[in-house]
């Protein structure tokens, strides 16, 4: 049997590489691991709920396989990208066979979302040698209205006595589009009720891909640091089919909608960095950094850290502490003035796209039993806070009379446990 050092294990769980990979230095035979997430925004917004489930089987080669099983199931109200109204406001259902209404004052959102998506991955790794390891990757996940097939691949090599991992990874995959209703005409007027939906029969498609390389530094018997960089490419139909946007006049209020647009391409470079400290040989603290930007203008800095308290034998605490703030994409608008459609070719009302602040505050509880079985479970909230951006000037006083960036708060509660034969 290989024997590998303690690093192996802790720079793959700080990459984020498969569970596949992770096995690698697990003891042989087959472990389980299940979780279920549940997700819920306030005021009747989008609720969800993920329950996952991962075999991974290990042999004395040092190989392992992996398979998971996701389940998305979303439900409840989800921003269609409009601005308020002093009056109520209509509107039509992709499908064009119904329509929601919208009370005077409030934010639009769609309570007719729905989605469902399963998703499959598996993943084999192997050493190549002494140092190296070769991971593989196949996953693919469907909803009523998407496809996405991918493959992809990581080598990790170890140096410096195994003191230091050095990895790089590319990742593939082709998405299809079947949106319901047909595929609209970016910024083309949304009909109204009774009116032909003006959506293009057919599906759209986009390819991804991503290269990801790292290294993974022992400092000392206590510490590790961990240095990432990705590239992320993204060609094709990139615009959200259900996405609409305001066009109002001087007093704010809107005159029509029409469909979003995006750009066809989108180029995403970010760097990561993840510091790990053993304390007393007991307990661990964590903290990273994250930055990103791309050619769409966005910018975002994302600070995590946790701290492992192991309060006894079998139990510890895992408070969690996020700080996530982004920047709004160069096409983002929060509404069009009367004729500004005419004169563009990408606009974009999604509420992802604009400008925010989040802060995400959590408490992990986790427990082994007497017979070995760990288990744990977490509760979280989130809220985000809009910055106002991208209202057009002549617009500016009537739109300031409505809240463009109401605050967002949800709940995460997940819980899982993994037993091993």
């Amino acid at each position: 049997m290989q024997l590998k050092s303690p690093l192996n294990a802790a720079a793959l769980a700080l990459l984020g590489l498969s569970q596949a990979s992770a096995a690698a230095d697990a003891a042989p035979g087959w472990s389980f691991d299940t979780s279920t997430l549940v997700y819920s925004e306030a005021d009747g917004r989008v609720q969800a709920a993920e329950p996952r489930v991962r075999a991974t089987r290990t042999w004395d080669s040092g190989r392992s396989a992996s398979l998971g099983l996701t389940l998305d199931t979303l439900t409840g109200a989800s921003p269609n990208g409009a601005t308020p109204s002093s009056a109520p406001q209509t509107f039509t259902t992709p499908s064009g066979n119904g329509s929601y209404t919208i009370a005077a004052g409030e934010t639009p959102l769609d309570d007719t979302f729905r989605d469902t998506r399963i998703a499959l991955d598996a993943s084999f790794s192997t050493p190549l040698g002494t140092r190296n390891t070769l991971t593989t990757t196949l996953f693919a996940s469907t909803e009523y209205d998407y496809l996405s097939i991918g493959a992809g691949a990581t080598i990790a090599r170890d140096f410096n006595l195994r003191n230091t991992t050095v990895s790089l990874g590319v990742n593939v995959s082709q998405d299809s589009i079947d949106p319901v209703g047909g595929v609209p005409q970016p910024l083309s007027r949304m009909p109204g009720e009774n009116e032909p939906i003006g959506r293009t029969e057919g599906t759209e498609s986009k390819q991804v891909f991503d290269v990801l390389a790292s290294v993974t530094q022992l400092l000392s018997p206590t510490s590790l640091v961990t240095l990432t960089a990705s590239l992320s490419l993204s060609d094709g139909y990139l615009t959200d089919p259900y996405k609409i946007l305001s066009v109002v006049g001087t007093d704010g209020e809107p005159l029509r909608y029409v469909y979003e647009g995006r750009p066809d391409s989108r180029f995403k470079q970010a760097v990561y960095g993840e510091y790990k400290r053993f304390i007393a040989d007991r307990d661990a603290w964590t903290i990273s950094l994250r930055l990103m930007s791309d050619d769409w203008g966005v910018f975002s800095q994302t600070v995590d850290s946790t701290y492992r308290w192991n309060f006894g034998a079998r139990d510890y605490l895992e408070p969690h502490l996020r700080y996530y703030r982004q920047s709004e994409a160069d096409f983002y608008r929060a509404a069009l003035f009367d004729g500004e459609e005419n004169g563009l070719v990408e606009a974009s009302a999604d509420p992802r796209l604009a400008a925010f602040d989040a802060i995400t505050i959590g408490l992990k509880y986790g427990h082994t039993t007497r017979g070995g079985l760990p288990w744990w479970v977490r509760l979280e909230g989130y809220t985000q806070l809009g910055r106002t951006a991208g209202v057009p000037a002549a617009a500016a006083d009537g739109l300031s009379k409505f809240d463009l960036e109401p605050e967002l708060n949800a709940v995460m509660f997940t819980a899982g446990f993994r037993f091993d034969r």
